[in-house]
């Protein structure tokens, strides 16, 4: 009987405490307007700044700081060039795709995903310029991967022959294109 007496006591202790009182960080109400939490007020309340201004402010500069991140993290990336009609990275751009895998382990790019874009010359049908730059891209991808990235981080797109970086017809500008490049997304 006094186990079932301590156990209903714990169990009426435990619904009147109930959780802590929280305030959400942000709450939409049915106008679509947004909230902010009793802090920020507090904060707005002290400085004479609105609050909903200083969380877009907050969330502007947030999206920023990520974005920089993201172009400094790209410009550090080379691209990977193909031999015509071939898809294997070839030797002298495994210290390309090494380094690449670097920058894409390290603790800054760690939260992004990456996008191996594979591209080809003019040369050959569209289908086939598409096929082939799917093949450039999962040949990068798979020696990414060799390198120790996480594979479930790697996406991969083809744009085929339709998005050249030089659009002149000759041997150098079709060399240029043969290629596969990267984009990290949040």
């Amino acid at each position: 009987m006094k186990k079932i007496a301590l156990a209903g006591l714990t169990l009426s202790l435990l619904i009147f405490s109930g959780c802590s009182q929280k305030n959400p960080e942000i709450d939409m109400d049915k106008s679509g307007s947004t909230t902010v939490s009793t802090a920020d007020q507090k904060v707005s309340d002290i400085s004479g700044v609105d609050a909903n201004t200083m969380h877009s402010q907050n969330m502007q500069n947030a999206q920023n700081a990520i974005e920089s991140m993201i172009a400094n993290l790209e410009s550090k990336t080379a691209k990977v060039f193909f031999d015509f009609d071939k898809y294997v990275v070839r030797e002298d751009m495994q210290p390309v795709v090494a380094t690449n895998a670097q920058i894409f382990n390290s603790t800054d790019a760690q939260a992004f995903s990456i996008k191996v874009e594979g591209n080809s010359d003019e040369w050959g049908t569209d289908e086939y310029n598409y096929a082939l730059g799917l093949k450039r891209a999962k040949s990068v991808k798979d020696s990414l991967v060799a390198q120790g990235v996480a594979g479930e981080r790697i996406m991969m797109v083809s744009y085929g022959e339709s998005n050249p970086t030089c659009k002149e017809s000759n041997k150098t500008c079709w060399a240029q294109n043969r290629r596969a490049e990267f984009k990290l997304l949040p």
